[in-house]
């Protein structure tokens, strides 16, 4: 049983994994070769700069025209931590098949996996986030596939747990720029943060996870 659209209930609750071998007729993957965001000596360039501030403020934007509204996310943890992303991105959760590995790809693409017939880049989550050191952790990291869709790529994130649905209270996010700017944390792809009593949720634009780093991703039909 495949999750999919039974996001909407309040209980995500797929089958044990298995591992299968995939199968796909073929798949397409290629990165956007954009102006570097880096000079040589690892500080940032004046147009990425530039971006980065654009995007903080179209985050904190969102996040004030969400006070006193309810907000329906997807709740998960990878490495301790806490995320959550907006359900609508979301197209299914699965138990993770077999995945195909790739060469020549960034240490946190794990390959290509058969998801109903067609090859989907999978990105393992923990190491994109920079939560796992090494591949002694990798026993059940990566159970679950959470397929979202960004309007442009469809890609999987491989999480340990199922995830859940949740709402929040807009009021309880805050602007991730109030509180990570110019820090270690200050990454473009946390939009905002949610406290709930003594937690913290680190609230993911999955837009700029997944674009922000120009990957893209075409899958085929099996034939």
């Amino acid at each position: 049983m495949a999750l999919g659209k039974n996001l909407k209930k309040s209980k995500l609750i797929p089958d044990t994994p298995v591992k299968k071998k995939a199968t796909t007729k073929a798949v397409s993957v290629e990165e956007d070769l954009p102006q570097e965001s880096t000079t040589p000596d690892g500080t940032v360039t004046q147009a990425e700069y530039e971006r980065r501030r654009a995007l903080h403020q179209k985050f904190h934007k969102e996040i004030e025209s969400l006070e006193r509204k309810q907000v329906h996310l997807i709740a998960f943890e990878v490495g301790g931590e806490e995320y959550a992303i907006d359900i609508d991105k979301i197209n299914e959760v699965v138990p993770t098949p077999a995945i195909t590995r790739m060469p020549k790809t960034p240490v946190y693409i794990s390959g290509i996996a058969n998801i109903r017939g067609r090859g989907i880049v999978t990105i393992d989550l923990a190491k994109k986030l920079g939560l796992v050191p090494d591949e002694r952790e990798l026993e059940g990291r990566t159970n679950y596939t959470i397929v979202v869709d960004t309007g442009r790529y469809t890609v999987g994130l491989l999480v340990p747990n199922v995830p859940h649905n949740q709402r929040f209270s807009g009021s309880d996010i805050q602007p991730a720029s109030d509180s990570v700017s110019d820090t270690t944390l200050d990454e473009t792809y946390i939009k905002g943060l949610i406290r709930v009593n003594d937690r913290m949720i680190f609230f993911i634009d999955i837009d700029e996870l997944v674009e922000g780093d120009r990957l893209k991703s075409r899958v085929v039909k099996e034939a």
